[in-house]
């Protein structure tokens, strides 16, 4: 992990999509991305023998080579693809040289250029999050001149994909649709609600920013497959009961004695009775090990989990390193917080937490990983 590579991720929740149509509301693509992979998690459940680690990787392929093209709208890219694919993938590489690794470099070669399983439900998942976006679009903009023309040729896309079972699970537009729906709206809450920043991010970007975030730190200290997966996804989803409770900033859960608990306690009621029911049932069991507790550190049992006090016990079985999310989650805050200082504004509360955090973490190691460097402002300084 790199600042480069740090700053590239986080830049995709500076760019807008949609942006030359009336919109009721800003859709971003560090947003897209995130509900994306959700749904890409949804439609790999229905199907079998899938390459998770394929999967993973491609999803975070796919958002580099966005990251590098930025706001290039959907049928000029494709147009450019037929015409000049191979220049514009050389292009790509080009700019991710020596901000990522081989093996990642390998994954963004393939992103385009393969039709495995894997690539299509993320290619599934990607219209079906864009018409989830367009959806809004196109009842606020009915009058738009080509809005229609854009519809059918959405509409055109999925039906090519058919053929996957949880593409035409979705279309029904019942409970498994209503489980993405609610992650989707999980882009309208922001994050440091109280704190004005640039960019602003949502809780749904800030989740893959860190499932990311997570990913490379369970690869710099060798995790196997099992953990990258389990920690992964439990990373993507450790914000979703939020999109009921909606963020409740720190001070008010440490400044009020025992109100933690009490939020934990209904989170997990939460999860029972609105969110796992609305999930296919073959997920269920196995999102509700992601979802509770989700900072810690996790044996994953027959019947469940058991929870274990330090990272180490974790070693050599299949579970989730909690607290490496949990490091995840912070380095999350505290690039939005260092971003927005970067761009001027130097809120107290910004300050506070770029400082809180460094002080949390000096000096601190995880499973052989030494994480002060990336709570460090030196380790950014000439990158961002």
């Amino acid at each position: 992990m790199n600042a480069k590579l740090i700053k590239l991720i986080f830049s995709t929740a500076s760019i807008e999509r949609w942006n030359d149509i009336p919109r009721p509301f800003k859709f971003i693509e560090l947003d897209k991305q995130a509900h994306k992979m959700i749904i890409a998690y949804i439609l790999a459940s229905f199907e079998k023998n899938i390459n998770y680690y394929d999967l993973i990787h491609l999803g975070v392929a796919g958002v580099l080579y966005r990251a590098v093209l930025t706001d290039l709208k959907s049928p000029v890219y494709y147009y450019l693809r037929k015409k000049k694919g191979k220049e514009l993938d050389e292009f790509v590489l080009k700019n991710l040289k020596g901000v990522i690794t081989e093996e990642l470099e390998y994954y963004v070669k393939q992103f385009n250029n393969i039709n495995t399983l894997e690539k299509r439900i993320l290619s599934a998942a990607s219209y079906i999050s864009s018409k989830w976006e367009f959806d809004f679009i196109y009842n606020f903009a009915k009058e738009s001149y080509g809005i229609e023309e854009i519809k059918k040729e959405i509409e055109n896309e999925l039906e090519d994909y058919f053929d996957l079972e949880g593409v035409r699970i979705l279309s029904l537009k019942r409970k498994s649709y209503d489980f993405i729906s609610l992650c989707g709206n999980l882009r309208f809450q922001k994050r440091w609600a109280n704190t004005p920043r640039v960019p602003e991010t949502s809780v749904l970007g800030h989740m893959l920013f860190v499932a990311i975030m997570t990913l490379f730190l369970t690869k710099e200290y060798g995790g196997n497959r099992d953990k990258i997966y389990y920690n992964f996804f439990t990373a993507l989803f450790h914000d979703l009961p939020e999109a009921l409770t909606r963020d409740i900033i720190a001070p008010i859960k440490q400044g009020v004695k025992g109100l933690d608990k009490i939020l934990k306690d209904y989170e997990s009621m939460l999860i029972e009775e609105k969110i796992l029911p609305l999930a296919p049932k073959n997920l269920r069991k196995e999102l509700k090990i992601l979802l509770t507790d989700e900072f810690a550190n996790k044996i994953i049992m027959t019947n469940g989990y058991k929870k274990v006090d330090n990272l180490e016990d974790l070693i050599g079985n299949r579970g989730i390193d909690g607290t490496l999310i949990k490091v995840a989650d912070h380095l999350g805050a505290y690039i939005e917080a260092l971003m927005s200082i970067k761009h001027g504004i130097k809120s107290p509360e910004l300050l506070n937490a770029i400082e809180f955090l460094s002080k949390k973490y000096k000096n601190k190691k995880f499973l052989g990983i030494d994480v002060t460097k990336y709570f460090s402002k030196e380790f950014y300084e000439e990158d961002f």
